[in-house]
Order: structure tokens, then sequence, then C-alpha cells
């Protein structure tokens, strides 16, 4: 081989090696901003006076910690009282607990920071619902009451029976799915299940209710699962989709008709929706039934979660 030829060739393998390292560079750059990107909490912020329907998207901002999502709340004056208390206009929407919620040492503050982050993702979901029930009732008034067959009715009222899994054509039955949970009993339950957001399913998957699904690519596998048991706990790509899931499983299963029949002898009556009382029909929400149920009425009863339950906030 001659001197030029061996030139080259170390030429050419310098280059390469040089390619080869900006090459790892930019892949890893690439690496560090998905990942950078994916522990961002996005949120919007809603102002309900203009936005009642909460059908308009918002514009998207983006957060990193805990200590940002509070200065966000105290931006827009919004909390669970001024919630409670109708002086906030806005109200906050955020996609996921901040990835150093953990490193939050007062107990209190996690509490308080996770209400502050549920009570408005609930409110927005059952909302959405109280919406399409009133659209259902107003139909029904222009229809005089009178039974309409399924063949008959408009193309909305069809794609909302199919969400809800409603194959007959009784409209007072679809009318017991759907319907609200309150937010004691929404929160309550979110509390339990994911340890007051502490949980690895709520911090890996939005998982906030603890449900389970069988699909591989849809949920994250138990530590302590039995052997004979292949359940998964379904993740999901934000905290209102979780919500909205939660709502529609009591909604449509049955294991939950009870709980639904509840609710509507409570309409019926014209009391208001207490989860203190729809919460004695979820025993099938856990394995440990009436124990599960005892220890939401704790978590209700001592955290004073019934404020939520407040009348002006339920519509027929």
């Amino acid at each position: 081989m001659g001197t030029s030829t061996l030139y080259r060739n170390i030429v050419v393998f310098l280059v390469s090696l040089i390619i080869f390292n900006l090459a790892v560079g930019f892949f890893k750059t690439l690496l560090l901003e998905r990942k950078t990107q994916s522990t961002k909490v996005n949120y919007s912020v809603l102002d309900s006076k203009k936005n009642q329907d909460f059908s308009e998207e918002s514009k998207l901002n983006f957060i990193d910690q805990s200590k940002e999502m509070n200065e966000i709340f105290d931006t827009y004056n919004f909390s669970a009282d001024t919630f409670l208390s109708n002086q906030s206009g806005n109200i906050i929407i955020f996609s996921s607990l901040p990835k150093d919620f953990m490193s939050i040492e007062s107990v209190m503050e996690r509490k308080k920071l996770f209400i502050n982050t549920l009570v408005p993702i609930i409110f927005i979901e059952n909302q959405k619902i109280l919406n399409n029930r009133k659209k259902i009732l107003d139909w029904l008034n222009e229809m005089e009451g009178e039974s309409i067959s399924k063949e008959f009715w408009p193309q909305w009222l069809l794609d909302l029976s199919k969400k809800y899994d409603y194959k007959e054509s009784n409209l007072g039955n679809l009318l017991m799915r759907v319907d609200i949970v309150p937010i004691s009993l929404a929160l309550g339950q979110a509390a339990i299940e994911s340890g007051w957001g502490t949980s690895r399913y709520a911090r890996e998957g939005n998982a906030i209710f603890g449900q389970y699904t069988f699909d591989k690519n849809q949920g994250l596998k138990p530590n302590r699962r039995e052997k004979d048991k292949d359940f998964l706990i379904k993740r999901f790509s934000n905290l209102s989709e979780s919500t909205m899931s939660y709502l529609k499983n009591l909604n449509t299963h049955r294991a939950y008709e009870k709980f639904r029949q509840k609710r509507k002898n409570l309409r019926m009556n014209g009391e208001n929706l207490s989860g203190k009382v729809l919460l004695e029909f979820l025993q099938n929400y856990s394995e440990r039934r009436e124990n599960y149920i005892s220890d939401l009425k704790k978590m209700i009863r001592s955290n004073n979660f019934a404020r939520f339950d407040f009348s002006q906030y339920y519509i027929n």
C-alpha cells in the first residue's frame, strides 16, 4: 500500500469518526430534549364565564415543578376555597401532577396541591356530562315526552348512546347513565386509589383511580400482583382522560347499576347528589368491599369533601 493511499484511508477514518460522534451527540441531545419535554406538565386556563360548555380549546402552557404549579394557582386566584365561593372565574386544568410532587415535605401542602389539581378536572368532566344530559332533556321536551323510535333519533343522540354503551331505546334509562359523580366521591376515591397522588401508577401513568385493563399496551404491571392474575393498571395520557374514564366506568359498568339507580332516585326526589349517600353502592369497586366503603367514608368525612357537593352545581 502506497503512502498516499494510507494517508487517504486515515483521513477517511477520521472524518467518519467525526461524523459518527456528531451523530451520537445529536441523538443524545434529541433524547434529552424528549425526556425534558416528557417531564413537563401542561396546563390551560378556562374562563368559566366565557366558555360555559368547556368545549373550546385553550392555549397550553408548561411548568416543571410544584412551586410553579402553586404560582399558577395564585396568579389566577384559583383554589378549592375560591372555587366553592365562586370568587374566581378561572379554572386551571393541569395534565399531570409535577414530577417533584413526592419531594414536597409537608403532607398538608401535598394534599392541598392534590385537591386543587383534581377538583377542577372532576368539575369540568362532570359539567360536560351535564351539558349532554341537558341536551337530551331539551330534545325530550321538544318531542313533548313522546317515545321516539331509535331509527328517528338525531345523529348526536345516537353518538351519545354509543359513547355510553347503551343499546336500548328508552331515553329514561339512558339518562340514568348520562349523569355526574359527586365531586366528594370522585375526590375521595382518587385520594385512596392513588395514595394522594403518590402511587407509582399515578406518577407513571396518571392512573389516579386505579382502573384495571388487560391490554399490555395500555397498562402498568402491579409489583405485587398474584401469579395467577394478569390484570394491569390502566395508564392515561393526562388526568382529565383518567377522570373521564372513571366517570364512564361508574356510568356504564353493570357492577354499578344500583349506584345509578340510587342516583336516579335522588334526582326524582329533588335531592342533591350526595357522595356520602352514593358511596354505599360502590362495594364492587374494590375486592375489600365493605372495608373499602368504610375507608371511603372516613376519607370524605375527615377531609370535609362533602363541602364540594353544593346544590348550585347540580342541574337536571
